[in-house]
């Protein structure tokens, strides 16, 4: 490993003497002939359109921005969306719930959905699960701020993350490989590594095939001190896809994908002490082992097994056909599938308290949406559509343990203390959706749409704990079902102050399904829907000759009966609920700038005050003063769990050649949030300060690309930041906190090769 280094040295040095360095951002690629920014061409609106004509507060990422960054994993993303936020994350568990404008789902429960949704190349993942793999073979990701229902389904109340992967080029025979090495500043200095291959070829003059793998090696973030056999707490993933694009005539596109994704490991699905009282039963035990629980502690003391493993993938096909009118009719046809199998050590310690946690899941869903697009450039332009989903998720938990006993239990029992759940639910969704557009003049649009919902969905809950000597809650059954209809909708202006600048407002109101509490206690409620309702104005504009593109947006945002999770500090659990009301108002800024040749600059500013305006029933942390006798407290007034009120990102980038084929490149990022907290009670254990990240990296590359060196380091100054941070369930006062990638620093090479 230190020739790694000594040679990553000498290359920076050798490059750092031969030329000042840097690279155009590909997310705004700079127009050759005229020096300026090129249009950025995405679907937010399900057609394909200049980002800067659509009415919708948005950022796009490229492939070649992520990459140059060095982010490949969905928790990552957040350092170049600033209006985007990882609400929870858990690689472990194959789910990363996102935030928009501050609104999203921390819960990781299949029973109810999320308010931020991710869409695959058109396919709606209808839980975060299932579209959880590490980014392979992408053209772009779009990130849309605000409620995206109309046109993308229940499940974007509070925004969209669209995901789209590069298609086959018809006619050529090229490819791609990239591999990746890199420290992390974690204990034992764990590696990472990735390998990735990509390979387009033509089949005849009409048809192509494309195919991608990547696999990936993350050594364990969180060091555990106890050996204990059967145990993964690193993680390695393998990601495969293929994809067949055929167009036997100009106006039939057919498009067949599949992938595939086998992770193994806990990843950063581990977990260490934040804070262990002197009177906790877990005192003594870090003493012994020498853990001193803080806000640096990277050491844990597990004493059962601990491994992960989850299978995802899925089947597609998207058909597009152009009428002689010059109409688009298309269908998207999709299955996709997630299983899980997840054992961790629920009292995160070597004493056995609550050792097992067992987690099985199975999730699959069927979809299929079908829409009639008129052609652009008409005064009236419109979409019409259908879609259908199927979905069914069926999961089986065991917790057990011996609750401190040393004793085996009796004959007959599996453990002294336990109980196992299992619940299977069905959702089924009708949806009739349309937008249209009335081009009232040359500069002056009006945008008007509606969707209308039918959801219906049953839950069946079992509990056993006849293998416990004692029981840990009730047995029984409880079957649930619920039926909701909704008519969502939005209108909208948008008006071109000059060539340049448009100026466009909005009104719109979402929905998000209801969902249940995977219980079979009776007085558990049902989970109503989520109906939020968003104003947004906003300018966009592109100067100085397309050397400078400058974007800014307003909002506020009401949402009623928020879905919500709360730590139950009675049943040791979470909670789902329906909190009143919440608010988020703010604004985001998105600028680029071309001030030299070969520099370029990215900001994005994002300032979101949300809060709860009405959550009287909340549940309160350990020890709360204020708590009621019944254990809630209201919540009304407290901002919204993890939401700093300022998030900005900020990438700098400077390529120049120093020969007729090479050039070298130097590139800088900052990112800055103010603090925020955890829980939704505002707990001050689980507060967490404000920081900013710095990432650097420097290379050499072919001036076509063909070859490119780059030496890289991530969150270079090694703010220590946790991703989420808990009460623990099984020592009332203590805490844990969780770590990602981006929470130490990682210095690392990357090379990639194309031909």
């Amino acid at each position: 490993m230190k020739k790694i280094w000594t040679s990553a040295i000498a290359l920076t040095a050798a490059l750092a003497a031969a030329a000042p360095a840097a690279a155009q951002d590909a997310a705004a690629a700079a127009d050759e002939q005229s020096g300026g920014f090129g249009e950025i061409i995405v679907t937010a609106q399900k057609r394909a359109e200049n980002l800067q004509d659509v009415p919708i507060s948005a950022t796009v990422l490229s492939a070649d921005q992520l990459a140059s960054r060095q982010i490949f994993d969905p928790s990552q993303l957040q350092l170049v969306a600033p209006s985007l936020q990882v609400k929870s994350f858990n690689a472990a568990l194959g789910a990363s719930n996102f935030s928009v404008r501050g609104v999203g789902t921390l819960s990781f429960s299949n029973t109810i959905e999320a308010s931020v949704t991710s869409v695959i190349d058109g396919v709606v993942m209808g839980n975060p699960s299932l579209g959880f793999m590490n980014y392979l073979d992408l053209a772009q990701i779009e990130v849309l701020n605000g409620p995206q229902g109309m046109l993308f389904g229940k499940n974007a109340s509070a925004g969209l993350v669209n995901i789209t992967t590069r298609r086959p080029e018809l006619g050529r025979f090229d490819g791609q490989v990239m591999g990746e090495i890199a420290q992390m500043k974690v204990p034992g200095d764990g590696l990472l590594y990735r390998l990735q291959g990509i390979v387009n070829v033509p089949l005849g003059d009409n048809a192509a095939l494309r195919v991608s793998a990547s696999q990936t090696h993350t050594d364990p973030v969180i060091k555990n001190l106890v050996a204990v056999p059967g145990s993964q707490y690193g993680q390695d993933q393998t990601s495969l896809r293929a994809k067949l694009l055929w167009e036997p005539t100009s106006q039939l596109s057919i498009f067949i994908a599949g992938d595939y994704a086998h992770s193994s490991g806990v990843g950063s699905g581990g977990s260490a002490d934040r804070i262990v009282r002197p009177t906790s039963r877990f005192a003594a035990e870090n003493d012994d082992l020498g853990i001193v629980a803080g806000p640096d502690n990277f050491f844990s003391s597990y004493g059962a097994p601990t491994r992960a493993t989850f299978d995802v993938g899925g089947l597609q096909a998207n058909i597009d056909y152009e009428f002689a009118s010059g109409h688009t009719l298309t269908s998207i046809t999709a299955w996709r599938k997630f299983d899980a199998d997840n054992l961790f050590d629920s009292d995160k310690h070597r004493i056995n308290l609550l050792d097992t946690n067992h987690q099985l899941s199975k999730i699959s869903q069927f979809t299929e949406e079908l829409r009639l697009a008129s052609p652009v450039g008409q005064f009236f332009e419109y979409q019409l559509g259908l879609y259908y989903y199927d979905s069914k998720s069926d999961s089986d938990i065991t917790a057990a343990g011996a609750n401190g006993l040393t004793t085996p239990p009796p004959a007959g029992f599996e453990a002294w203390v336990g109980t196992r759940s299992t619940g299977s639910m069905t959702s089924k969704s009708y949806a009739a959706f349309g937008q249209g557009t009335l081009n009232l003049s040359d500069s002056f649009r009006f945008t008007f749409g509606g969707r209308y919902t039918s959801d219906k969905l049953k839950l069946r809950s079992v509990s056993d704990a006849s293998a416990f000597v004692i029981p840990l809650g009730a047995a029984g059954s409880r079957d649930q079902r619920i039926s909701e209809e909704n008519f969502s909708w939005r209108v909208g202006a948008q008006y071109d102050l000059t060539d340049d600048v448009m100026a466009y407002a909005s009104v719109a109101r979402g929905y998000k399904g209801p969902g249940f509490n995977l219980t079979i206690d009776p007085r558990a409620p049902l989970i109503m829907p989520e109906i939020p309702t968003s104003y947004e104005a906003g300018i966009k504009s592109t100067l100085l000759d397309r050397h400078l593109i400058f974007n800014i947006s307003g909002y506020t945002s009401t949402f009623k009966n928020f879905q919500a999770q709360a730590f139950d500090t009675a049943s040791n659990g979470y909670v789902l609920l329906n909190a009143g009301a919440l608010k988020s108002r703010g604004f985001e800024i998105e600028a680029s700038a071309l001030p030299a040749e070969g520099l370029v600059f990215n900001l994005g500013v994002s300032y979101v005050d949300a809060f709860f305006s009405d959550f009287q029933a909340d549940r309160c942390y350990p020890f709360q003063p204020d708590c009621r006798a019944n254990g809630t407290i209201d919540s009304s007034g407290n901002r919204l769990p993890n939401v700093p009120k300022w998030t900005v990102s900020l990438t700098g980038r400077y390529e120049t050649p120093v020969s007729e084929s090479l050039a070298v490149f130097l590139q800088g990022a900052l990112y800055a949030r103010t603090k925020s907290n955890f829980s939704s009670t505002e707990d001050p254990n689980t507060n967490l300060p404000g920081y900013a990240l710095f990432d650097a990296s420097i290379g050499l590359k072919q001036i076509d690309d063909k070859y490119k060196l780059t030496l890289f380091c991530r969150n270079c100054f090694d703010k220590r930041q946790p991703t989420f941070i808990n009460s623990n369930s099984q020592s009332r006062g203590d805490y844990y906190h969780m770590f990602g990638l981006n929470s130490f620093r990682t210095l690392g090479l990357a090379l990639e090769g194309r031909f």
